[in-house]
């Protein structure tokens, strides 16, 4: 194992994470969460595995949640049953044990496209014989820290911290925004080995590429359909949030931020999924119309999308060399991309990786064993069918809790319902092109944060009261675990 330049930074700001409490640990999380593209830890024994900056802070996050017992017993009352916290618990539960036994078990039984890195960090182009790797142990942590993430932000959020935690979302959405500006600035003038510190992971980089003349957007991950995925879920968190007036000004501010980048950055996985997520805007915003009470926003949201879009189209279309700019653009993004080497070398991952699924009697290869590009691909031939019913199960149970909580904080439950949309952007993104079944820490933090809200068993502000009234009994048993550190 080697450390980073970076990696001690994230070291450092994991033990003041752990002084100063929840509120820096979730903030520095957030922006964490942005360095897609990094490596804290590098770990050559399982293949050349990068530890990215957020999933080591997710550490010392959870040591921080521990060493305060009302946390601790927030995290552990965010696993109870039949709430989604349970099911996600169950989920990548199922997945870690199918990590070790599945692989063993089907071995040799069909070909597939390995998740495992060799030495230099790069995946094989070449399908084998299903055995276990070093991917079946290092996506078994990835996993197992989602699950510790969501936890927390979920705790957190029963506890009161729902309002930081969105805030935080909304300054990691500015400061996506910002590395996209950065990212553009330095391929221009060609300083791009200015990002070097921040894209040490060893991932394949596309941090150069073109498409009919525009630069595509990366930011700080590694490839335009991430940075796209990212902005896509921040764009539909802020959104939400402007549409119902939560935090409207700093929230309207970054969706006007995030939006444009997101048609810019060339990434079909971001289009596609885009126009999904404007659908469902578009429907709660009419639903919104039609039953009550609309506002301005959900007005406005509407005359954009269903007006000034086709007329800024038909607009365009009659200028000619930014309508052949454009529609060079889209054929290549979408129309032609199937075609393209990259599209057919993500069917050949997806059409092995149901095959593996039937040859494995839908049990599926056991996690982290077959790679395939599509999430719902992913799901199937990894955890096989009892996985990808117990993610349906979570993500129904995470929806359905927004319909169960029609009373109380107005505030609270449109923050529910953002982080429900943002969860629900990532997840289309995944299912157009995601590797495997890790939805990676925003997700987690988006799913925890909504499932903390939309508790139906708790109150944020009775459980801040009660939590007030225990302080100095709790304030007593942290100092007599930990005497350095504060309750926060």
């Amino acid at each position: 194992m080697s450390i980073e330049p970076i990696g001690f930074i994230v070291l450092l700001l994991g033990l003041l994470s752990m002084v100063n409490g929840a509120r820096f640990a979730i903030t520095t999380l957030c922006l964490s969460t942005l360095f897609g593209a990094a490596a804290a830890l590098q770990l050559p024994a399982l293949g050349g595995s990068s530890i990215q900056p957020s999933h080591l802070l997710v550490l010392f996050l959870v040591v921080a949640a521990l060493l305060r017992p009302a946390q601790t017993q927030a995290m552990l009352a965010s696993m109870a049953y039949p709430g989604p916290g349970f099911w996600f618990a169950a989920y990548i539960l199922f997945s870690v044990a199918s990590s070790f036994f599945l692989p063993r078990i089907f071995a040799g039984a069909t070909l597939v496209y390995s998740s495992a890195r060799d030495s230099t960090g790069m995946m094989s182009t070449v399908a084998a014989p299903l055995s276990p790797g070093s991917s079946n142990l290092s996506q078994s942590v990835y996993l197992l820290g989602d699950l510790a993430c969501f936890a927390v932000v979920s705790g957190l959020a029963r506890l009161g911290y729902a309002r930081f935690i969105a805030l935080q979302l909304i300054v990691a959405s500015i400061a996506c925004f910002a590395l996209a500006l950065i990212d553009i600035g330095t391929f221009l003038t060609d300083q791009s080995y200015l990002l070097d510190v921040i894209r040490n992971a060893n991932y394949t980089m596309h941090t150069a590429e073109t498409i009919s003349g525009f630069k595509r957007i990366v930011g700080p991950f590694p490839e335009a359909s991430t940075y796209g995925a990212v902005a896509l879920a921040y764009f539909s968190f802020t959104l939400m949030l402007w549409l119902e007036r939560v935090q409207s000004r700093i929230a309207g501010l970054a969706t006007l931020f995030i939006g444009p980048t997101i048609i810019l950055c060339t990434s079909t996985t971001a289009y596609i999924a885009g126009i999904f997520v404007v659908c469902m805007f578009v429907l709660y915003c009419l639903k919104r119309l039609i039953s009550g009470p609309a506002t301005a926003p959900h007005v406005t949201l509407l005359v954009i999308t269903l007006f000034l879009i086709p007329c800024g189209i038909v607009a365009l279309s009659l200028v000619p060399d930014a309508w052949d700019s454009i529609a060079g653009l889209v054929n290549t993004t979408l129309s032609d991309k199937l075609q393209s080497q990259s599209g057919e070398e993500r069917t050949a991952w997806n059409t092995l990786a149901l095959i593996a699924f039937v040859d494995t009697a839908t049990f599926g290869a056991g996690l982290g064993t077959v790679r395939a590009s599509s999430f719902i691909a992913a799901l199937l031939s990894n955890v096989g069918l009892t996985g990808t019913l117990l993610f349906a199960a979570f993500l129904y149970s995470l929806v359905r809790a927004s319909g169960r909580h029609m009373s109380g904080d107005r505030q609270m439950r449109t923050i529910g319902n953002a982080a429900i949309m943002a969860s629900i952007a990532q997840v289309a993104s995944a299912a157009i092109s995601g590797s495997g079944t890790d939805l990676g820490l925003l997700f987690s933090t988006t799913a925890g944060l909504a499932a903390g809200c939309l508790a139906t068993n708790t109150s944020p502000r009775r459980a801040t009261r009660s939590l007030a009234n225990r302080t100095p009994l709790e304030t007593s048993t942290s100092l007599m675990r930990a005497p350095m550190f504060s309750i926060r």
